[in-house]
């Protein structure tokens, strides 16, 4: 071995120099600490030449890097030196290992050297990252050799020619018959079968990848890391098992995070929603700039993006838009057939600021009412009830940041449903040879008593069309029945103190079932709350269930509180719901609050029925409705059900003296 031609102490200067002529802004002491851990006193005097030679090597990435200089680049980036560029292959120009040479002068990476040493397949011409076959002197990729006949022998086992993937001691083993001997991985210690080896010990698959894949705790230096080595102590990371080529992301280099293939879900998710966006050149949109922008912004959350990049069917929706094929609205996802893919995309673009925030299931049910009129024969029916539908029946959803809990929500399929059941009176009454203006009361009647349900739910209908003119027929609305309860009040208030005290459980669950055990809240109402219904003052919580704000007890506002404080592990920070759910710009389900509590006996329908009765046994329907949300209506309603009827109340309201 040749011996340094400098002395150590000259060899760290002329490195320095040569760093600081580059990037002016390194320090000293930190350039001599990386140079002496990116090599021996013989790798640093080669890396001083180096420098001389390559003026630019630190800020140009030029891959003909030495391993002492790449070890070197590391080091600094490492220390937050982000202007410093690592080499890059020279064929595809990304930051990775490049351990070959590609006899100009360069490096390049595996698959890049792959390809280029690789012979096309004979049958289909690709190159295939799984390597080549031979037969009769010529190449073929693993899938053509697979196919080609020539490659076939028999199986010992079942006796049919096909691709041999092993051997036994009774002859070759097809792909079909074939099985991994099971064995006891020396992980889990399950017995199965076993498909790799570490350290001469067998891994089954799942215990194979997440060693290779998963960070923990390495079992000898503590630190929270890639673990891909068992040993006898158990898992330990690189840097204990003096490796440094395994459980580091290709790109950034972190080993703290898990890996899919060689790089990190944060390196990946950039990169595929850069594509996501881009047209067929390679040009992002920039409309579509917000979007990439808004499921970056929480670098936790890659991995959902990354999965939601590749497998979501709306990717390929947002590509289109990207490449000029479907224009950038809410319209265009809307024309997607209705599933809760749709949906996402939709809150998505709305919460991401690239479309205007509208009713989704208003534009999906107008788009739904173009495809379904069109389908009536008769013209005269699909003229009335597109006037039925933009007069009555699309007004109902008004609220243009209507985010319903599901995609499909019950007021959009219950839309639907009353339209179809319209559309099917119209074509009975023209079979009849009747029209609205000429049907009998009598035929009507019938005809609502043997449609059930359905029959019943004509009456929006048939009192419109007696506002215009259009018949004398009369409909009623079908009467509620507010039903009885199995549950008493000291029940409902036992369930209350559980709740308070039920730190076992969630925020979201304890909080929606006191609000509906105490004010008789329905949960589609306690999910569909805002964060502006509450209001902090001082000590004091103030909760709007209606036009009139309530002065929440001190327990119950402390648990409202520590619920705004907690912030949910989604794709979106900023939202608009106290109760927030996991998908963009929705709340939470009903399900969510409702299922944990049903273990522990709590009936939240029943304890609602109790609080109703009690609340407007003692507050007149006026100030109930007020208060709670509700209708007066439903507050006259649960008044009589209580049994006082506050026939007084407005005698007591004008004797009273003020305050």
């Amino acid at each position: 071995m040749s011996k340094p031609i400098q002395e150590p102490k000259l060899v760290l200067d002329s490195i320095v120099s040569a760093c600081k002529e580059q990037l002016p802004e390194l320090p000293e002491p930190i350039l001599i600490a990386a140079a002496t851990s990116a090599g021996g006193p013989h790798a640093r005097t080669w890396l001083a030449k180096e420098l001389a030679s390559k003026p630019d090597l630190l800020i140009s990435g030029r891959s003909d890097a030495s391993p002492t200089a790449y070890r070197l680049i590391k080091n600094l980036r490492a220390r937050g030196f982000e202007d410093i560029q690592l080499p890059r292959c020279s064929t595809c120009g990304r930051a990775q290992k490049l351990p070959h040479r590609d006899g100009n002068g360069g490096k390049r990476c595996a698959t890049c050297n792959r390809r280029a040493t690789t012979p096309d397949c004979t049958t289909c011409g690709n190159v295939t990252k799984s390597g080549y076959r031979i037969i009769d002197d010529a190449p073929y990729c693993v899938s053509c050799w697979r196919r080609d006949p020539r490659s076939h022998k028999k199986c010992a086992v079942c006796e049919i020619p096909g691709v041999i993937v092993g051997r036994r001691a009774h002859g070759p083993i097809c792909q079909g018959c074939y099985s991994s001997p099971p064995m006891a991985c020396a992980h889990c210690g399950d017995v199965r079968p076993a498909v790799a080896r570490n350290d001469g010990k067998p891994l089954c698959m799942k215990c194979n990848q997440s060693l290779r894949k998963k960070p923990r705790s390495c079992a000898r230096c503590g630190e929270y890391r890639i673990t891909p080595y068992l040993r006898d102590d158990g898992p330990i990371c690189p840097s204990c098992a003096n490796q440094y080529d395994r459980g580091q992301c290709a790109d950034c280099g972190n080993d703290q995070r898990p890996l899919q293939g060689n790089y990190c879900a944060i390196c990946i998710a950039p990169r595929l929603l850069r594509i996501l966006i881009s047209d067929d050149d390679g040009i992002p949109h920039p409309l579509l700039m917000p979007l990439e922008n808004y499921l970056l912004r929480n670098g936790n959350n890659a991995d959902a993006v990354i999965s939601w990049v590749r497998r979501s069917p709306m990717a390929r929706v947002v590509h289109d838009m990207a490449a000029g094929r479907t224009p950038i609205s809410l319209l265009s996802v809307a024309r997607v057939r209705a599933t809760g893919a749709s949906g996402y995309l939709a809150a998505l673009l709305m919460e991401a600021g690239v479309v205007p925030t509208e009713n989704f299931d208003r534009i999906r049910l107008e788009v739904w009412e173009e495809e379904y009129f069109g389908t009536l024969p008769n013209p005269t029916h699909r003229s009335l009830l597109k006037q039925y539908a933009a007069w009555i029946v699309n007004p109902r959803f008004t609220d243009a940041g209507h985010l319903s809990t599901k995609d499909e929500s019950l007021r959009h399929r219950g839309s639907k449903a009353h339209l179809i059941a319209v559309s099917e009176l119209l074509s009975t009454l023209d079979s009849l040879n009747l029209d609205l203006g000429t049907v009998p009361q009598r035929t009507f009647d019938n005809y609502v008593a043997t449609h059930g349900r359905t029959g019943k739910q004509l009456t929006p209908f048939i009192r419109w069309a007696r506002v215009r003119g259009l018949t004398r027929l009369h409909s009623e609305y079908q009467q509620s029945h507010l039903g009885t309860s199995s549950a008493s009040d000291d029940e409902r208030w036992a369930w209350a103190k559980d709740l308070l005290t039920a730190e076992d459980l969630g925020l979201n669950a304890r909080i929606g079932g006191l609000l509906s055990l105490i004010y008789g809240t329905a949960l589609t109402r306690v999910v569909s709350l805002r964060r502006d219904a509450v209001k902090l003052d001082g000590d004091s919580t103030y909760l709007s269930l209606g036009t009139e704000p309530i002065k929440l007890p001190e327990v119950l506002g402390s648990l409202v509180r520590r619920l705004l404080d907690t912030a949910p592990a989604s794709l979106h920070d900023n939202n608009i719901w106290l109760f927030k759910g996991q998908r963009a710009g929705r709340h939470l389900t009903t399900a969510a609050i409702r299922g944990p509590l049903a273990p522990r006996g709590i009936n939240l329908r029943s304890a609602r029925n109790v609080a109703l009765m009690i609340l407007a046994r003692d507050l007149p329907p006026s100030v109930l409705a007020d208060l709670l949300g509700i209708s007066i209506y439903a507050a006259e309603r649960w008044s009589t059900h209580s049994g006082h009827d506050w026939a007084d109340y407005p005698r007591v309201r004008i004797t009273t003296e003020p305050r």
